[in-house]
């Protein structure tokens, strides 16, 4: 068996008042994408947070702060006989001018909480949490 690793965030803003999730149209997966959240693999001897942050900055061109407290461990299946767990954790965007990494990304929004969960492929149950762990911070 095979083992992948891969990190990011559940990344939000605060817009006139009201918390927006930022997700992405990924070019991985199905022939048609899939809505997700910024993340990818690990590499070398990266930390989940180098790892989170490096990824973030790579698909999406920002640099959120990431609040290690809230963090969300999901394990799947891709392929036949490869493991994947993904780390993901909170983080708040104060600059939102992105810049999309075009080889992987084909599209990002800035969501409300419904948008985000209509349009998720598989993270609505990561968005869920993040979402309850952002309001208590938040409030």
């Amino acid at each position: 068996m095979e083992y992948e690793k891969s990190c990011g965030a559940v990344v939000y803003r605060i817009n006139m008042g009201k918390r927006e999730y930022l997700i992405i149209l990924n070019k991985k997966g199905n022939a048609k994408g899939h809505w997700g959240f910024p993340k990818g693999h690990v590499e070398n001897n990266e930390t989940e947070l180098q790892t989170a942050q490096r990824e973030i900055f790579e698909e999406v061109g920002i640099k959120p702060k990431i609040d290690q407290q809230f963090k969300y461990v999901t394990k799947y299946t891709p392929r036949q006989n490869v493991e994947k767990e993904a780390v993901y954790f909170a983080a708040e965007a104060d600059k939102t001018n992105t810049v999309l990494q075009k080889s992987e990304v084909a599209d990002l929004k800035w969501c409300s909480y419904n948008e985000a969960m209509e349009l998720l492929t598989y993270d609505s149950e990561i968005l869920r949490a993040a979402d309850k762990y952002i309001q208590l911070i938040k409030n």
